[in-house]
């Protein structure tokens, strides 16, 4: 979903959480929000809290989380006060899609193929991001998030599931996504042909070996 379908406008986590703690009147900069986010990953491991993403709830998960990164900015009250960042989030998240989404989309439903989308999100977050971006959900046949199965990608049984929910074969489907190892890496390890899409060229960087796009317009000329 993210940098394959959606672009986010307004920055990263730690800038979204600096624009929603200056709504409730704290002001922090976005470098002491990115050392608490470290101090915060480091703790999060140790706590096991990490490997219970997408195993307890959406709302559950992100309060423990954001009460590590308020501790680790020194800020009091820290564990209700992760409940009103978690429910206002969304309201300072901006996001959008990239210009051929919706046609590309249109295209591949009119030519009467499948469509399923894997996300690293949980299924509620799924629905707020594509509900901001304009996107019906229902333009999707299936929507996995990290919560369906409990799974994350690049696991295997991720993969499985969509393949048995759109009732398709590995070798009549194809994969896109941003990330090597989570999104190319696991699709092609249960037999999914992946293509990695890189919008914007890193210099210097190639990819060898690897199926690569810089649009979703691409990926007709590979259907076809």
């Amino acid at each position: 979903m993210g940098n394959t379908l959606v672009k986010y406008d307004l920055g990263s986590p730690e800038e979204v959480l600096q624009r929603v703690l200056a709504s409730m009147g704290i002001i922090r900069s976005v470098d002491e929000i990115e050392r608490a986010f470290l101090t915060a990953e480091k703790e999060a491991k140790e706590l096991n809290l990490l490997s219970l993403f997408g195993k307890i709830k959406c709302e559950e998960f992100w309060t423990r989380w954001d009460s590590l990164v308020l501790k680790h900015l020194k800020i009091t009250g820290n564990e209700e006060l992760a409940k009103d960042v978690q429910s206002k989030w969304f309201d300072h998240v901006d996001c959008t899609l990239f210009p051929e989404v919706k046609e590309v989309l249109l295209k591949l439903k009119q030519k009467e193929l499948k469509l399923g989308l894997i996300s690293a999100a949980y299924e509620e977050e799924i629905a707020h991001i594509l509900g901001k971006s304009n996107l019906d959900k229902k333009r999707f046949d299936i929507t996995v998030g990290v919560d369906t199965i409990k799974k994350a990608k690049p696991h295997p049984d991720v993969f499985k599931y969509a393949l048995r929910k759109l009732k398709v074969k590995p070798e009549e489907t194809l994969f896109i996504g941003d990330n090597i190892r989570a999104d190319y890496e696991g699709a092609e390890k249960v037999g999914i042909r992946a293509f990695l899409i890189k919008r914007k060229e890193v210099e210097g960087k190639k990819e060898i070996g690897l199926r690569t796009i810089t649009n979703l317009k691409e990926i007709f000329r590979h259907i076809e």
